[in-house]
């Protein structure tokens, strides 16, 4: 007994507070056990901090039966498995392997199947493949009720490939400004809101606008708006039309990120550990953002154990985008907990494994990492080396004219050449003053301004007490 409650208390504290919802809105549960049993499980996801164990007394197979109705329901609902219903059939249809059954349930479905629905433009690609199929073989019975179909939401097809045409062309802008300054994404913010919010479009094109424009208000720093949208969504969400695991895990992790821009560190932490609650491609990219709170919250060691835990998923993952910001998060972790040597070796054997990858993805997010472990255990000789190896003064410099980074390199080499006397106190002043007054310039650096100072003051007391210094 002890162990089917193990079991279930496992499963229980697994589910997201949005599947609970739907749970409780629809549930024809029989019996009062059952329905205690899920109005604990949603008090408990409501207080992790103080969850209330499961009655023992009652009927384990009422445990068993409400987790298999659990587990049914929300398979009934997951809109990706409804998009692997589709991808299967389209498989089976192109290579003439669909069953008479597959058939008939597919026809059935067409009577049911509705335009704003997550999913429906690849439906109906799906139908479409299966008319071609059809009338080859002269299947005239099912080619009427088929085609009957694609001219009725012929249009609103249309008009769905339309939108999302273009939503890869607001894509394109809103990347490219997110690693460059010299592109705007703020004219999509209209388009894009119009279309999350129009509900005659399928459920899938709709949440593609909603990142997007999530994105576009994080470049602006519009933290405000972020968490407007992001309230609007969780509501949106309460229904299920959008629907599976994958889905709440990014709508956590945005919401998490928008929480920590904000500044408000426990709600960012608790839409955190949510998120990294389901392992999928963007895995590392949720521990990141989990991580980076923690580490704000000067909750180090839990950092750590979790990235830890991470490693494993790190081996598997084809991303050198989020496997080199695994690394280099990874890399500040160790420090933080008082582990630079082992950061300094970590990132050292990466830099050597990976240096290609590392060039091609985030550069500029590794070397700081890395070269802060040099930098803080004073080995100037070491960082100027690492620096002139690479040419990562010059790399940064390009850099910086299309991103919006501190010049933290610039800034190390400056200092490190300054201790090891290949540079006087006036003019590693003056470059420090110069560069400091550009960044000012940006008032969203003013924090990272201050933390740059705050780390090289212990090595350049002197020429820090300047007063340009004082941010």
């Amino acid at each position: 007994m002890r162990a089917q409650l193990e079991s279930f208390t496992k499963f229980a504290h697994a589910l997201y507070p949005h599947e609970i919802y739907y749970l409780l809105k629809d549930n024809h549960l029989q019996g009062e056990d059952s329905l205690r049993i899920l109005q604990l499980i949603h008090y408990n996801s409501q207080n992790p901090g103080n969850r209330l164990p499961f009655d023992p007394s009652i009927d384990k197979r009422k445990y068993s039966n409400l987790k298999k109705w659990i587990q049914q329901k929300l398979e009934h609902l997951d809109v990706d498995r409804f998009f692997a219903w589709i991808k299967d059939l389209e498989q089976k249809i192109m290579t003439d392997a669909i069953a008479a059954e597959e058939e008939k349930a597919l026809i059935q479905y067409l009577n049911k199947a509705n335009p704003s629905q997550y999913y429906f433009p690849q439906f109906y690609e799906l139908v479409q493949n299966f008319r071609d199929f059809l009338i080859i073989r002269i299947r005239m019975i099912y080619y009427t009720q088929v085609s009957d179909f694609l001219e009725k939401y012929q249009q609103r097809y249309k008009r769905i490939v339309a939108t999302n045409n273009k939503l890869n062309n607001a894509s394109f802008d809103i990347i490219q400004q997110h690693s460059s300054s010299d592109q705007e994404s703020e004219q999509w913010i209209n388009f894009l809101t119009k279309t999350f919010h129009n509900e005659k479009l399928d459920g899938y094109t709709r949440y593609r606008a909603v990142v997007r424009l999530l994105y576009v208000y994080y470049n602006y720093r519009r933290f405000d708006d972020m968490k407007a949208t992001t309230d609007e969504l969780d509501r949106i969400l309460r229904s299920p039309t959008f629907y599976s695991k994958r889905i709440l895990a990014n709508f956590y992790a945005n919401r998490a990120m928008m929480y920590q821009k904000r500044g408000e560190l426990d709600e960012a932490a608790e839409y955190g550990y949510l998120s990294v609650r389901q392992k999928n491609s963007d895995y590392l990219f949720y521990v990141n953002n989990l991580c980076g709170i923690l580490l704000k919250q000067k909750k180090n060691k839990d950092a750590l154990k979790l990235m830890q835990l991470a490693i494993a998923e790190l081996k598997h993952t084809n991303s050198f985008y989020n496997r080199v910001g695994f690394v280099s998060l990874y890399l500040r972790t160790l420090m933080a907990n008082g582990k630079v040597q082992q950061a300094e070796s970590y990132g050292e054997t990466f830099s050597h494994t990976y240096r290609k990858e590392i060039f091609e993805h985030r550069w500029h997010t590794f070397y700081t990492a890395y070269l802060q472990t040099l930098f803080e255990q004073r080995k100037y000789k070491k960082t100027l080396t690492t620096i002139r190896r690479s040419h990562l003064v010059n790399k940064e410099r390009e850099f910086l004219g299309k991103a919006r980074y501190l010049p933290t390199i610039q800034w190390y080499y400056w200092v490190s050449a300054y201790l090891e006397t290949e540079a006087n106190f006036t003019d590693t002043q003056k470059n420090l003053i110069i560069s400091l007054t550009e960044m000012k310039k940006n008032k969203h650096k003013e924090k990272k301004i201050r933390e740059l100072i705050n780390e090289v003051k212990p090595h350049i007391p002197d020429i820090i007490r300047h007063k340009a210094f004082d941010v």
